[in-house]
């Protein structure tokens, strides 16, 4: 009789045979194609980094998902568990004096810790890149267009991408304390109009930060929900905010204006972003299979200061949803 342990994998984590192999091979070659026909050059981080790599830039919801060890010299260290916080890192030491911008890109697994019993993979394949040196909305287009190309590639069509800007939200919870902004963000999160209208009268929001608030599950759409943000702009970041996507719109082809929605309330995902952010969703699929956004106050924490932007996809996902070779 078998022990348990040795015929069972942890939880989180998986065995994958030829054919999931074979997938996600083909994932990875589509991908590093695309990426490098794009002028992005692969790095390769190391699987573990002391654990401050990660904890001072993804913020408490990341740094709580860590598996971390002690080292042989005491040190603390982690396993992987964000490729951009290990590149930014990389940038700011081995690659301090290089010319910009940096065009970079990566494929390989990050190593989070998942409460028991909620089904989610411990260990996961992922691959993205990371444009650093250029604050301009071309640079935000350049990177939402190499994440469109690679699901194209891989004859992904029915997919849609959800993209916001972070600076559109941000002074709605400005000057909160800690559990109020929290209940606005799941608020947000959910689309829940009720508990907005709520929370703003709880908090005493002014007026035009209320009725921002309750508006936001409503500004999802095409470009036009732009125009209508506009008028709900509270201060000059969120104005900023509505600009970028503006431009960012005006760059886009019309094949690629049709995966995309503009979602003024998104708001998930590493607490790094500055700017834009964006989840990718395919039908079928109950979850995000990718996310990215701009991060410019990110190197900085490293010791170099360089806007940024990237994206990462889920090769797990990705492979699952594409037929084998042959």
């Amino acid at each position: 009789m078998p022990n348990t342990r040795i015929s069972h994998v942890p939880p989180g984590s998986q065995d994958l045979l030829a054919g999931d192999v074979r997938r996600r091979r083909r994932v990875q070659r589509t991908w590093f194609g695309l990426a490098e026909e794009s002028g992005y050059e692969e790095v390769i981080p190391p699987t573990f980094e002391y654990e401050e790599v990660f904890t001072r830039s993804a913020g408490p919801e990341l740094a709580s998902r860590l598996i971390r060890f002690v080292d042989r010299d005491g040190s603390l260290v982690a396993l992987r568990a964000d490729f951009t916080s290990a590149i930014a890192r990389v940038v700011s030491t081995r690659l301090a004096s290089a010319p910009l911008p940096l065009r970079l890109c990566y494929a390989g697994k990050v190593f989070r810790q998942e409460a028991e019993g909620v089904g989610r993979r411990r260990e996961l394949f992922q691959l993205g890149a990371e444009l650093i040196g250029d604050a301009s909305p071309a640079a935000d287009v350049e990177v939402l267009r190499l994440a469109l190309s690679t699901l194209w590639a891989l004859e992904i069509r029915d997919f849609q991408i959800n993209l916001g800007d972070i600076r559109f939200v941000r002074p709605l919870l400005a000057g909160l304390s800690p559990e109020a902004a929290e209940a606005l963000r799941t608020a947000i999160d959910r689309k829940d109009r009720a508990a907005l209208a709520a929370g703003a009268r709880e908090i005493g929001a002014p007026a035009a930060v209320a009725r921002a608030l309750v508006e936001l599950p409503e500004l999802i759409g095409r470009s036009d929900v732009l125009l209508r943000a506009r008028s709900l702009a509270s201060g000059p970041d969120a104005e900023a905010a509505i600009e970028r996507l503006r431009a960012v719109d005006a760059l886009l082809t019309e094949e690629e204006r049709r995966h995309v929605v503009y979602d003024l309330g998104e708001i998930r995902g590493l607490g790094y972003y500055t700017g834009i952010q964006f989840e990718v969703f395919v039908a079928g699929v109950g979850r995000a299979v990718g996310a990215g956004g701009r991060y410019d106050s990110l190197l900085a924490l490293y010791g170099a200061d360089r806007p940024a932007v990237g994206f990462a996809l889920e090769t797990d996902a990705l492979a699952e949803l594409i037929r084998e070779e042959g």
